[in-house]
Parts: C-alpha cells; sequence; structure tokens
C-alpha cells in the first residue's frame, strides 16, 4: 500500500490541524457500482467487483475515504427478517418482528464471527472489507458501515412504532436500543477485524427531525457513546458518526461520546455548526447531496465546496463531504469537482 498522504490529509483534520489541503469523503456505496456500469446486485453479491469498483471509484474521484458497496440492510436478513433486495437499489425491510416486551426478551442477535449464523453479512460486508483491504494500492481509509442503536431498534419495531412507544412503554424501547447497541458494537468490531480502518456509524433516527435533543439524550446519546467506546477500548481507529437532517443543536451534545468526527447535512449551515462544535471534535459535510451533487454541475459544486470550506475549513477541523449519500445517478465529474476543490481551493 501506497502512502500518499491520504490518511496523513484525513488525520490532521481530526487533530483540527489545518494540513496542505481539505480531506475529502465522496460518500458512495452503491454511486461507484452505476459509475461502473453494473447494477447494485453486480456488486452486492460479489466481494471482489464490489471492492475493485469502490476503489476505482475513489480513485477518479480525489477521495480519501472508500467504502464497498455495502448494503446495510443485509444483517436484518441475517436475523431472519423479510428484506427485499431490488436488483438495483438498497434492500428494504417488508416486516418489524419487535411488537412488545416479550419480543425484545426473545430477540437474538447472530454472532458476526460466526459465517454461518451471518451468511449474507460474511459476503456482502465482511469479504468486501477484506477484499477492498487486500486490493487496495494506495493509503485510503476503508470505512465499514452499520446503522446506530437506535436507527437498529427502529428497523426492528418500525420507527414509527417505536416513537409511538416512548409515550407508552418508554422503558420496553430503552431496553431494545441498549439490546442493539450491543449487536452494533460487535458489527463494527468484526468490520475492523476484516480491514475497516474507521468506525463509521449512521444514525438517521436520531436526527432532530424526528426526536427533540431531550429525546435524544434520554434515547441514543448513551448507546451513542457505549458502541464508540467499546471500539476505542479495543482499536486505535477514528470514529465516525453521521445523522441526517437537522442536528445543529444535537452535535453539541455528542463531545462526550468519544466520536472523532461528526458527519451533518446539508440542512445546518456550516459557519453555524463550527461555532456550535466549538472545536470539540471534526466535522464532516455538507455539500447539498441533491442539488449539487445529482443535478448541478461540476462549476456549481466547485463554488459550494469553496463556500464551506470558507466557512469551516480555515483553519482545519473539516472533512469536505456531501451532506448525505452520493445519489446513485450522480455525474461523475460532479463527484471529482468535489474531489478536487479540496486540492485546488488552497492553490488559489
Amino acid at each position: 500500500m501506497r502512502d500518499v498522504g491520504h490518511r496523513a490529509s484525513v488525520e490532521a483534520a481530526l487533530n483540527l490541524e489545518l494540513g496542505e489541503r481539505t480531506p475529502v469523503n465522496n460518500f458512495a456505496l452503491v454511486t461507484a457500482a452505476r459509475s461502473a456500469g453494473i447494477t447494485v446486485d453486480d456488486a452486492r453479491w460479489h466481494p471482489k467487483v464490489s471492492a475493485r469498483v469502490s476503489i476505482d471509484y475513489s480513485l477518479r474521484t480525489h477521495s480519501d475515504f472508500v467504502k464497498p458497496v455495502l448494503d446495510s440492510q443485509i444483517p436484518f436478513a441475517d436475523l431472519g427478517m423479510k428484506v427485499n433486495f431490488p436488483h438495483d437499489d438498497y434492500g428494504f425491510i417488508k416486516e418489524h418482528p419487535v411488537n412488545c416486551n416479550e419480543d425484545v426478551d426473545d430477540l437474538a442477535f447472530f454472532d458476526p464471527n460466526i459465517a454461518s449464523e451471518c451468511p449474507n453479512f460474511t459476503k456482502v460486508i465482511v469479504e468486501a472489507l477484506q477484499e477492498t483491504s487486500a486490493m487496495i494500492e494506495e493509503d485510503l481509509h476503508i470505512c465499514g458501515l452499520s446503522w446506530g442503536p437506535i436507527s437498529t431498534a427502529g428497523y426492528l419495531m418500525g420507527t414509527e412504532n417505536m416513537l409511538m412507544e416512548t409515550f407508552m412503554d418508554p422503558d420496553m424501547v430503552k431496553r431494545l436500543i441498549t439490546k442493539s447497541s450491543v449487536f452494533v458494537a460487535e458489527q463494527q468490531r468484526k468490520m475492523i477485524d476484516s480491514g475497516a480502518t474507521v468506525m463509521w456509524m449512521a444514525d438517521p433516527t436520531s436526527s432532530e427531525d424526528l426526536i427533540s435533543p431531550d429525546m435524544f439524550m434520554e434515547y441514543s446519546h448513551g448507546d451513542i457513546k457505549n458502541v464508540i467506546m467499546d471500539i476505542k477500548g479495543r482499536y486505535d481507529v477514528p470514529s465516525f458518526l453521521h445523522v441526517c437532517g437537522n442536528t445543529l443543536n444535537t452535535m453539541s451534545l455528542v463531545a462526550d461520546t468519544g466520536l472523532d468526527c461528526f458527519s451533518f447535512d446539508h440542512a445546518v449551515d456550516m459557519a453555524k455548526a463550527k461555532e456550535k462544535v466549538g472545536g470539540r471534535f471534526a466535522l464532516m459535510g455538507n455539500v447539498h447531496p441533491i442539488s449539487a451533487i445529482l443535478n448541478g454541475t461540476p462549476e456549481i459544486v466547485k463554488r459550494e465546496c469553496y463556500g464551506i470550506i470558507e466557512k469551516g475549513g480555515y483553519d482545519g477541523g473539516l472533512i469536505l463531504a456531501p451532506g448525505c449519500e452520493t445519489p446513485q445517478a450522480s455525474p461523475d465529474e460532479n463527484v471529482m469537482a468535489m474531489g478536487l476543490s479540496g486540492i485546488e481551493y488552497w492553490k488559489r
């Protein structure tokens, strides 16, 4: 593996230092398959293909990170839940097995280290990370992927039902979230053991669009912290947390979870986020994934990226990225423009 400065650039940002450029995460999964002219299925079930197209896409788009074509709904299939996997899109869950306290008690998660218990997780996630680690020629950071505790619980119960139960039976909801957090940590450990060089966790249900900051503290914060601290106690890898939607108030509450970088959506102004966080951890974001990355032009992307760097990266501590996952049909030239912006901004 060649050290060409990818990880050094990211490390500077995580240390809140200003390096020679602003590091970039292309925040892509299935987008790499579309860019390579293949379907999600062509990559999802074929670890070597998943690794190859993702590495190629990261290098072409000047990203400092690579994430194979990982389907975040895969673990639920191994839990025996009904998950539909479209030919050219992510899977979606068709049922939710947890409805009462007894269901929480009976809920049994698979052991990520026993392939016979989780054949889909092993093929789509574990083997894809192993292949990525084996194929990679530059020192890109390798990302795994899991949902956060409250988001995992939401898939098990149905997010709307879970939020309703916070009024009816809050203790049941808390038990489910805490039980889910153990499972999330176990997945993260296996991904790091398989080649991931960062802990990447997405927790969209923690968004202020769904729960208030008070509810975040009551139902989500502690279990996010448990996952991050579990990983930090075992591995020397940086921890990333992504939350969609409005997170301006929530992001000021996560400093004590141990995270190294908070990834956030275009719904939050970068300057306000920078002020709110106050240098307690790095920020990642927050180019508009639709109006700029999907529907814009390279010039529009470049202009928005420069504005984000001026607001949040002028003194370091920023990783430039879309505010949420790069849409599947995004033009390559727009994602490349984002990657180049982290370099060219500093050459003006």
